[in-house]
């Protein structure tokens, strides 16, 4: 249209013809990015549309196609400037997190990007590559490739290419290998007939030389210190019907690789292939049936143990020294692992594998029922005395699960976990109990009712990871109406970051447990319940730290929903008996709630924030500072020497749904410099003290002084508990200004200081 237009105007002065020809140019550029735009918003709404309305007879493929395109969508740097501020501005490989299995014919090829990029390798025997592998199917941090159709015994040369969510490229640096020559192996299936292939010889080397299927278990390993090299192959387990289902028998199960018994041994390692769950028919009488409407109790009576086992990608009981890496493994029929480890003890190291869930089904959640990607399933502590105690999962990649993904390894990092949550209580990472490290791990959360990182019993290190949550309409209606698998209670959806529960009246022990810089970031939409952080106090719960965080939760649209930083819950006990939870130095940022004390879940009291930021950056009709909820009343929560940055204040409050009980304080430190053992006494407004001891060897001291309380307008002292009616009300009880007396060496200075901020006061003789 505009080249028509400028031929009927050639009578133009030329400086007008450029003019108008650069007019028509810029008007087709604007039209074409404006559509652009439009069509990729429709998209995303689409992506959204299909994704919510999934139900549980959708079939495997279809399901991980409709969540790859809600993935696409709504995760990854494009949803927000957090991750650049996170990982960084640039696409990098991070070439030292590279790692490498080289077989005979194929090589499985492991590395990490700063930010989500969609990758592939070239590779060849030459330096001008010749080969590539397959792209992947959306953008990840961690990527796994194999490379295959190799020559044993040949040197090849290969580098990883990356393009980001913008189009930007970048190739890693160049390197080469040689594929290996075995001097002893043992081929699959070489001479060992038909499936189940038994491994039954101490210290060899298994090499798989060709995918193989199987209508029950594929792999049976019997011998102690075996090596299964997978070739890069793929095994197709438990494709046909079993009459008879135990998971502990195995012509009677469909497992990938199993390794069961009571026996205790040690030594094996597998890599470099790929695991697909077959068809099997055994349970779908229980699939398209009426128990997935019934109530949960009633569900579980329907539940068979022995049905429902047998059929993950790899089962191993009661061994230790257990390496695998470099495996795919997928699967989708109820009640199923990717990796099941029973018992273990000693040393575990899984490392750089993918997980693919394509599965809705579950016919229990609890315990060790629900499908999982990997998880170790009890763990014997009397074993492990004497070989060390050592489980490590790490650099893995999980595309997708249903319910929960990583469970109770002591040490787990640098994986890269996406959950679509179709049942209550779907979680991310579920720490080992006792002195536990989770650390750069980068977590995905969507669906009906996920967490990202739980809690431990004690001594807990959580540091470093980066969780992002997208909320999604799973529910019809209310109560118990929705289209995934809905309970008797709970039925809600909702997302939370991180999360520490007791639970009936209390009273389980949390000791120690530590989460330091960690990134949370969260969008809420369709009245979608997103918590930060949900906390339990309580009087078992000990020196709990949440520290140096960066935590933002943002409500896309106007619709009334829970959506908050941080949410203070607690136990169901007398709350005045709640040990304090600190929460210093971490950065909240929301349009609708920066603390929520309380709601339905839990009431906590006795919560400090310590050199804490809030901000609010937009304008939510609903949004409110704090927000006072869960019914009962919450109090002795204080915010010490705390930053109220644009649009909050310390004094918002909305008391939602609590009782006249509900308080919180603001304070802010005096630092008082006087001579060194000087004795000090600080009353408030009223003469009642604050303080009274003696000044350090130094001569300066920190002093928390409380400015106000802040209750709702219903509170009178000494008068019954009643509910908050005035909510948008309140009141506050003054402290300042105070009195301070300073003697030293028989002489008395007095001074009076009004306390609104952090502040220096001096009084020298």
């Amino acid at each position: 249209m505009c080249h028509q237009a400028l031929s009927l105007n050639l009578g133009f002065p030329i400086f007008n013809m450029i003019v108008f020809r650069a007019v028509c140019f810029f008007v087709l550029f604007l039209g074409c990015a404006i559509s652009k735009g439009f069509a990729q918003e429709i998209n995303a709404d689409r992506a959204y549309k299909a994704f919510s309305e999934l139900t549980t007879d959708i079939p495997p493929d279809r399901i991980y196609e409709v969540f790859n395109q809600f993935c696409l969508h709504y995760f990854g740097a494009k949803s927000d400037k957090i991750y650049q501020d996170t990982f960084g501005e640039q696409l990098v490989v991070e070439e030292e997190n590279h790692w490498m299995y080289i077989s005979e014919k194929s090589s499985s090829l492991a590395w990490e990007t700063n930010l989500p990029a969609k990758t592939y390798v070239e590779y060849g025997n030459t330096p001008n590559f010749g080969m590539k592998t397959a792209e992947t199917d959306r953008f990840y941090f961690n990527h796994l490739h194999y490379l295959k159709d190799l020559k044993p015994n040949t040197e090849y040369y290969y580098r990883l290419m990356a393009e980001d969510e913008f189009g930007n490229s970048i190739a890693s640096a160049t390197r080469k290998f040689k594929t290996r020559s075995f001097n002893k192996v043992i081929y699959i299936p070489g001479n060992l007939g038909n499936p189940p292939y038994i491994l039954d010889q101490p210290n060899a080397t298994y090499l798989l030389t060709d995918d193989i299927e199987s209508d029950k278990s594929a792999i049976v390993i019997a011998a102690e210190d075996i090596t299964l090299d997978l070739g890069g192959n793929t095994i197709i387990h438990g494709k046909g019907f079993i009459k008879e289902v135990d998971y502990n028998e195995t012509n009677k199960s469909g497992t990938g690789i199993r390794w069961r018994s009571e026996q205790k041994q040690s030594g094996l390692k597998i890599f470099n292939g790929q695991l697909k769950q077959g068809s099997s028919e055994n349970n779908q009488h229980l699939l398209a049936g009426e128990s997935m409407l019934k109530p949960d109790a009633e569900r579980r009576e329907m539940y068979q143990p022995g049905i429902n086992r047998g059929f993950g990608n790899i089962e191993i009981q009661s061994k230790s020294d257990v390496v695998i890496a470099g495996v795919t493994a997928e699967y989708h029929l109820p009640q199923s692992w990717g990796m099941r480890f029973d018992d273990a003890f000693g040393k575990y190291d899984i490392h750089h594998n993918v997980f693919i869930d394509k599965g809705t089904q579950m016919f229990d959640r609890h315990g060790a029922g629900g499908a999982r990607s990997l998880g170790f399933s009890g763990y014997d502590m009397d074993a492990s005395e004497e070989r060390g105690n050592e489980l490590k999962v790490h650099h893995n990649l999980i595309k997708r699960t249903r319910q929960n993904a990583l469970n109770r390894a002591k040490y787990i990092y640098n994986n890269e976990i996406y959950v679509d949550s179709w049942v209550v209580n779907s979680f991310a990472i579920q720490p080992f109990d006792e002195k536990g490290e989770v650390h750069d791990n980068k977590i995905f959360l969507t669906g009906y009712y996920s967490c990202g990182i739980l809690w431990a019993s004690n001594d807990l290190s959580v540091r470093d990871n980066f969780i992002h949550m997208e909320s999604v309409k799973t529910m019809i209606e209310k109560p118990n109406r929705g289209r995934r698998l809905i309970e008797t209670w709970g039925e809600q959806d909702v997302l939370a970051g991180m999360r520490i529960t007791n639970y009936g009246k209390g009273g389980q022990v949390r000791e120690n447990l530590r989460y330091e810089n960690n990134v949370i970031f969260g969008r809420s939409r369709d009245g979608g319940e997103m918590r930060g952080t949900e906390f339990f106090s309580d009087y078992s719960n000990k020196n709990l730290i949440f520290k140096n965080n960066f935590v933002k939760t943002i409500s896309m649209d106007t619709i009334p929903a829970k959506v908050s930083t941080i949410n203070t819950q607690g136990a169901y006990n007398d709350r005045s008996l709640h040990l304090p939870i600190v929460y210093e130095n971490t950065t909240s940022i929301s349009n609708t709630c920066n603390i929520r004390f309380g709601d339905d879940y839990g009431q906590g009291s006795n919560h400090r924030f310590i050199n804490c930021k809030f901000i609010n950056p937009g304008e939510h009709p609903d949004y409110h500072t704090f927000i006072f909820d869960g019914e009962n009343a919450v109090f002795n929560h204080q915010l010490l020497d705390c930053d109220f940055g644009p649009g909050t204040r310390s004094d918002d409050v909305y008391w939602e749904n609590t009782t006249s009980l509900s308080n919180y304080g603001i304070k802010w430190t005096l630092l008082l410099e006087t001579p060194a053992e000087a004795k000090i006494t600080i009353r408030d407004q009223f003469g009642k003290l604050h303080f009274e001891g003696h000044a350090n060897s130094n001569g300066l001291n920190e002093i928390p002084l409380s400015q106000m309380v802040i209750r709702p307008v219903e509170w009178a002292e000494n008068k019954d508990e009643v509910p908050v009616v005035k909510k948008s009300h309140h009141q506050k009880e003054l402290f300042s200004p105070y009195t301070v007396e300073v003697i030293y060496k028989g002489a008395k200075k007095t001074e009076m200081v009004t306390i609104v901020k952090k502040q220096t006061l001096k009084i020298g003789f």
